[in-house]
């Protein structure tokens, strides 16, 4: 039997620059998908925007 992986992922507006995982991330990407953890930092200092929408995948 497979089992389904949820993902909790959220597309979040690049607003500033950043470097993540030794990759730079400008605002000509536009959005990014990042996990609740990644978020906090780059929130704080103004890099990335409140998450668009929420993507959640759904098993069945």
């Amino acid at each position: 039997m497979a089992t389904h992986k949820q993902s909790w992922e959220q597309d979040y507006p690049i607003l500033k620059p950043f470097r993540l995982n030794s990759r730079w991330y400008y605002p000509s990407d536009k959005t990014i998908k990042l996990l609740p953890q990644q978020t906090s930092f780059l929130l704080m200092n103004g890099k990335i925007g409140k998450p668009s929408t929420q993507t959640k995948e759904v098993s069945k």
